[in-house]
């Protein structure tokens, strides 16, 4: 599969009005989203708490995580963001995209609307 970045916008949920543009690879290997600790500071987003995740290398990281409002193709939803330190992707992960009922067209090279599973 090819792969693609989408622009997104990301804000904190303290001041959804003060939103920044990232643009992020879009990976449907990686849980969560990450986004740059510097722009997620820069947006006054603090760290609710710590999340290990298994990266690439087979190695366990860890890293800070908090709620964030990110806006994807014109709409808005919470989602959980990890701090991407030097040496990390940063990358719009499954939990975001399930979040908005989203799934990956590998031959487009975009995002389409999911039929999720319901029970």
């Amino acid at each position: 599969m090819d792969t693609f970045f989408v622009e997104v916008s990301i804000a904190s949920l303290r001041a959804p009005e003060h939103a920044q543009s990232v643009k992020l690879l879009v990976d449907t290997g990686s849980t969560y989203t990450w986004v740059s600790a510097a722009t997620l500071h820069a947006l006054g987003v603090h760290a609710a708490e710590r999340r290990r995740v298994l990266t690439i290398e087979g190695k366990i990281a860890e890293r800070p995580a908090a709620e964030v409002l990110i806006t994807v193709e014109g709409r808005t939803l919470h989602t959980i963001c990890l701090f991407a330190e030097g040496g990390d992707v940063e990358v719009l992960g499954a939990y975001t995209l399930e979040g908005f009922g989203l799934a990956v067209d590998p031959v487009q090279r975009r995002l389409i609307p999911a039929i999720l599973y319901g029970a």
